[in-house]
Order: structure tokens, then sequence, then C-alpha cells
């Protein structure tokens, strides 16, 4: 198996959400490479009112339609499943404990308008050794999740008509360089 590769990361979209980043400066950052890798990824797209997502047998692109360029993609064998909609509330609470005990970074979307509204999102991430969150935790299915783990990205999107598409990621080199990923 090839060594995946990624770009952006969870904290693009931290920045984006905390910090009010433009779309100018997230297209510097990574825009040109993100389109590249959009199309390398290839095959099904699946998209909600919060996210789409680019997923084939190279990759998987994620692209959050509310903050334009806020993204990331993921280079390596792909293979998502899909989940009832028990499975994915297992799902839910397995990365709600793993959050919980500090074992990554995770942002949860619940509905369009999450930027400015902490009822429609959660965030829990450490930064410079402290944690955070952001809104709060909920039993209700999100449109998507991403919880940035030690070792793995866990992604999970609500697909209409087609129940909960999951993956499970490892841990890839950053294609730019650096503590990316």
């Amino acid at each position: 198996m090839k060594h995946a590769r990624e770009l952006g990361h969870y904290r693009i979209l931290i920045e984006a959400l905390e910090l009010g980043l433009t779309p100018g400066e997230l297209e510097q950052r990574h825009g040109l490479l993100a389109g590249f890798v959009r199309e390398s990824a290839g095959g099904a797209r699946y998209a909600n009112e919060v996210v789409e997502l680019v997923h084939g047998a190279e990759g998987v692109f994620v692209s959050f339609p509310g903050l334009p360029n806020a993204a990331y993609a993921w280079l390596g064998e792909a293979a998502g499943v899909f989940l009832t909609p028990v499975e994915a509330q297992i799902w839910l609470w397995e990365v709600m404990e793993r959050t919980e005990a500090g074992e990554g970074d995770l942002v949860v979307l619940y509905e369009p308008g999450y930027a400015d509204d902490d009822e429609k999102i959660f965030m829990a991430y450490t930064f410079e050794g402290e944690r955070y969150q952001r809104g709060w935790p909920r039993t209700k299915l999100p449109l998507f999740l991403w919880l940035a783990a030690p070792d793995e990205h866990l992604l999970m999107l609500h697909a209409p008509g087609e129940g909960y598409l999951a993956f499970r990621l490892e841990r890839g080199a950053p294609m730019l360089g650096g503590a990316e990923s």
C-alpha cells in the first residue's frame, strides 16, 4: 500500500471558523493544490448543506461551501462505508468518547450557518497545549463530522438518500511539508 499524502487539515477549518480567514487567504495557501487533488480523487461526489466530498480509489477531497477553499485532501487508497442511522449513531458516540478522552480534535457540523451560530456546531481542539470547545455536543446525527486523532482521521457525512458515508483514514504525510497533518 502506498503511503497516504494529505493537504489541509482540520486546522484549516478551525482557522477559518475561529479566525475568519478570507477566501483569498485560504486560496493563496492551498487553492491550486486543492484543485489538483480534487481532480485526482475523482470518483463519486456526495454533498449536503454543509459539505461536499469527492472520493475514488485514489483519495478523498472534502470542501465546505460555507467556507470557500477550506478543504481537506487525502491521497491514498480510500474506501468509505455506508452506515445505517443506528450505526452512524454508534460511530458518533465512539467519536465523542474519544474526543472527551482527549484522543483527537473534533469538528461536528449539525446545520448550515454553523460559522455564526454555536447551536449548529461542536468543536473540541487543542491549540498551543490548551483545550478549547465551541458549541455543544448533541445526540442528533450531524451533517458532517471529522475527528483528527493522532493516528487517523475519521470522517462521516450524511449523504441524502443514501445514509451516512464514513471513512477511517490513516494519517498521511503533509503535501506541503511542515506539521500540517
